[in-house]
């Protein structure tokens, strides 16, 4: 029995997932922030960036992390994070269009991870100019017919306008 798939897909492109991107970070980290904030008992904004300076490991370590396990939360159970849903997108698996399953999601969510820590390690501690690497990154992911990012490929996932039937 052969069967094909004569689906027009639309895969999503740079800038809805930059905006996608950029309201997850204001759903996750903005309210962490207010927590912060009443927790510590410090009011002023200004001390608010030194203070996490010396907290780096920990509060960076613990938030990543938080966020990455609720990132594969919602991505296998919702399709997408609120920022992906809000904007109309779905993370599927590339090969299928089905939904991802728990492995790729995690890998894919802990690709991205490990591989913005490494983008920021080697800007930070080795040279600015690895600051070229996701650059480079977004150059290919633009071009690629799939709109791949690396992780993506890596857990072998596309992001795509996705109305179920």
């Amino acid at each position: 029995m052969n069967t094909e798939i004569n689906v027009k897909v639309n895969y999503v492109g740079f800038t809805r997932r930059t905006v996608a991107e950029v309201l997850d970070y204001i759903i996750f980290f903005f309210p962490l922030f207010i927590l912060y904030i009443a927790v510590s008992g410090n009011h002023e904004v200004d001390n608010f960036h030194d203070e996490i300076k010396q907290l780096t490991s920990p509060y960076t370590i613990f938030t990543s992390m938080l966020y990455t396990v609720l990132e594969i939360l919602m991505i296998t159970r919702l399709g997408g994070t609120p920022g992906q849903l809000l904007c109309g997108m779905y993370v599927k698996d590339a090969n299928t269009f089905k939904s991802v399953t728990l492995m790729q999601a995690t890998i894919r969510c802990i690709s991205e991870a490990a591989l913005s820590f490494v983008f920021l390690f080697l800007i930070d501690y080795v040279s600015q100019w690895f600051a070229i690497l996701p650059i480079l990154v977004f150059i290919f992911a633009i071009f690629d017919q799939r709109k791949q990012f690396l992780h993506d490929k890596i857990a072998k996932t596309v992001v795509i306008d996705y109305k179920p039937s």
